[in-house]
Order: structure tokens, then C-alpha cells, then sequence
């Protein structure tokens, strides 16, 4: 009886063990995985959304074995901790707030919008997306899924411009139309903008813009960004929902039919919608660069990293947290972000959390060194 007890606990150890490997493996290819194209490989691009449940899971592998007082094998997972250490501090950072922000800084803010809500904006009825932005006192306000319409029961460009009367500046580059409606990559400044233009890649109601703007004497280059969106359907996003809160074979089923195949379609053309940002950062001719907006992807993604390059994170480098942007249907990722050149700083990086999107609003301070 004692030799068969002990055989059964050596084999559940095993199987243990075996398990611990495999998560490890798995997260420290998860963690590298923004390096490889989807267009190359589209397994890099899920293990990218599966960073957070193998943090998960190597993390619960760690307690079990200290739980039973087997510290060697609590090594494993906590060298693929220290493996994964950038990984890791790019996408759960914890950093305290500054309380004496300086004079010299300015506050940037980029928001998906999900375009105003399709409300007016009015004295008496006010547009709350729009008001928070009013009420934001951000310097830069960069912009995506702006819908604008042409009767009062929209808002229209005059509204908005009027009701942002704060920002001397602006930058409305259109994008597509829906209906009677108008979508466009917005950008509003207190600062002059010089110069702006769309970049040129493929895509329907998605786009990037870029401008150069003189803030105090220095030449900035602001991009702002809205790359591919997943384009999953309201029924898409049901069944999504309805296996995470009751996982069944035909919950599955449903999402397994209706999801993938949108997925892998939307990380290639936002592969090469971030190539073709990369390579505009990379000719800019100004000493300082910001980059904002709706990446539709992960810190750890293709997208990012590929954007990113030698930039700085804001929400990495002065955020707290996952800084979940993305807030309907268990779809809770941060996949907006403000990036900068390295000769600037960020402080108390903020997302926002009200509920006028199905984004949240994303700031930070930005301090030129």
C-alpha cells in the first residue's frame, strides 16, 4: 500500500513538473514572441495574447511549490521570471505618482472616442466625450474614431472645434465615411502645428497621421495612430463572452467558427500598417517625437514593438499596472499608448476610467530633458 501511495505521488510530481516545463517554455516564448512577424508566423502573434494567463500560471506553479516546500523546483519558474524581466515590467510596471508635477511639462492625451458616442454636443445637453476633453486640460489631444456629421442631430466639425475652443490648433485628416458620417485621425494643440499629413498604407476606415509641431521652440513630430481593428461583430463579441462565463464545447465551437480567422487577418495587415509607421519615425528630422493612439494590439505584440523601436512607454516607464485601455466584453487589454523619444520623460502615466467608449482615455505628463 505505502509503495503504490508513493509511486502515485511520483507520478502526480511528474506530471507536475512536466506541466511547470511546458508554461515556462511557453511564457518565455510569449514574452519574445513581438519580434516575429504574424505575416511569418501567426502562432508568435497568439502567444503575444497569451502573455497574462502564462503569467498566471507560472505564478500559481511558484506558490504550489512553496506550498510544499520544494524549492528547487520553484527555481524554474522563477528564472523564466527573470528571463522574462522586461517583458514583465513593460506590461504589469508599478510606479509611484509624482505629487509636485513641474511647470515645464505638458499633459498629452490620446483617446478612441468610438465617434463621440454618434451624440450632439449642445450647451444644455453637452456630448460627454467631448466635455471630458474640454475638462482634460491636455496640451496635445490626439484623437481616433472621430465621426462627424453634417445636421444637428451629429456632431459636426464646427461643434467640435467650437467646443474644443481651447485648442488654437487643429488637425482633422479624413479617413473614410459611414452613412452620412465622416471618420477622420484628429488632433487638437495649444501648441502650432507646422505641418501634417496622412501616412500612406492600406486600409478602410483606419489610419495614422503625422505632424510636426513647435512647442516652445522645439520641433516635435507627433504621430497619431488608429491601426486595424479586429472588426469582430457585436455576435462575435457575445460568444466570445458567453464561453468565458461558461466554458462549454459549444461555447467553443462558436468562437472557434467565428473568431480566428479575423484575428490572423488583422495581426498581418496591422504587421505591415506598423512597418510603414516605423519607417516614418525612423526618417523624422526633428530631436523629439511623441507617438499616441489605438494600436488595436498588445504591449506584447508585433505592432508595438515594432512602433516603439528605441522610443520609450509611457504607461512602461510611469504607468501602474496592466493599464487595461479596451473595456468591453472580457476583451481587457491595454492597446492604446503614448510612446517618446528617449530625451524626454513621462510622468504619472493614466488611464482614465470613464466609461463614454468602449476605450478608456490614456495621459501622461511629458517633460523635456
Amino acid at each position: 500500500m505505502k509503495n503504490r501511495l508513493k509511486t502515485v505521488i511520483i507520478v502526480f510530481r511528474s506530471f507536475f513538473v512536466t506541466t511547470n516545463v511546458i508554461v515556462v517554455l511557453l511564457l518565455i516564448a510569449s514574452a519574445y514572441s513581438d519580434r516575429i512577424s504574424p505575416v511569418k508566423s501567426m502562432l508568435s502573434a497568439y502567444l503575444g495574447l497569451a502573455f497574462p494567463i502564462l503569467t498566471i500560471m507560472n505564478l500559481c506553479f511558484i506558490l504550489y511549490w512553496l506550498f510544499i516546500q520544494k524549492w528547487k523546483y520553484t527555481l524554474i519558474s522563477l528564472i523564466a521570471f527573470l528571463i522574462c524581466f522586461n517583458a514583465f515590467e513593460n506590461y504589469f510596471p508599478y510606479h509611484k505618482r509624482t505629487k509636485e508635477v513641474p511647470d515645464n511639462v505638458i499633459k498629452v492625451l490620446t483617446y478612441n472616442v468610438m465617434g463621440f458616442g454618434y451624440k450632439a454636443h449642445t450647451k444644455d445637453m453637452p456630448n460627454p466625450t467631448v466635455q471630458y476633453i474640454a475638462d482634460s486640460g491636455a496640451d496635445i489631444v490626439c484623437i481616433q474614431e472621430c465621426a462627424l456629421g453634417s445636421s444637428r442631430d451629429f456632431l459636426t466639425t464646427g461643434k467640435l472645434i467650437k467646443a474644443l475652443s481651447m485648442y488654437k490648433y487643429h488637425s482633422i485628416i479624413p479617413i473614410g465615411t459611414s452613412g452620412i458620417l465622416k471618420f477622420s485621425i484628429t488632433v487638437f494643440s495649444k501648441y502650432p502645428i507646422v505641418k501634417s499629413r496622412r501616412i500612406d498604407y492600406e486600409s478602410v476606415f483606419n489610419g495614422s497621421s503625422i505632424h510636426e509641431l513647435n512647442i516652445r521652440g522645439r520641433r516635435v513630430t507627433l504621430v497619431n495612430n488608429h491601426l486595424e481593428s479586429f472588426k469582430l461583430t457585436t455576435e462575435d463579441k457575445s460568444h466570445y463572452s458567453a464561453f468565458l462565463k461558461n466554458i462549454s464545447s459549444e461555447n467553443f465551437d462558436e468562437v472557434r467558427a467565428s473568431i480566428p480567422q479575423k484575428l490572423g487577418n488583422a495581426f498581418r495587415i496591422r504587421a505591415k500598417q506598423a512597418e510603414a509607421v516605423a519607417k516614418e519615425i525612423k526618417n523624422v528630422d526633428t530631436e523629439y517625437i511623441i507617438v499616441c493612439g489605438d494600436f488595436n494590439d498588445t504591449p506584447i505584440s508585433y505592432a508595438h514593438h515594432t512602433i516603439k523601436g528605441n522610443l520609450i512607454d509611457s504607461h512602461a516607464e510611469s504607468g501602474r499596472g496592466p493599464g487595461i485601455t479596451y473595456n468591453e466584453n472580457f476583451f481587457w487589454f491595454r492597446i492604446d499608448n503614448i510612446f517618446h523619444s528617449a530625451n524626454m520623460e513621462s510622468l504619472n502615466c493614466t488611464v482614465d476610467k470613464v466609461r463614454y467608449s468602449d476605450h478608456y482615455p490614456l495621459w501622461c505628463y511629458l517633460q523635456f530633458k
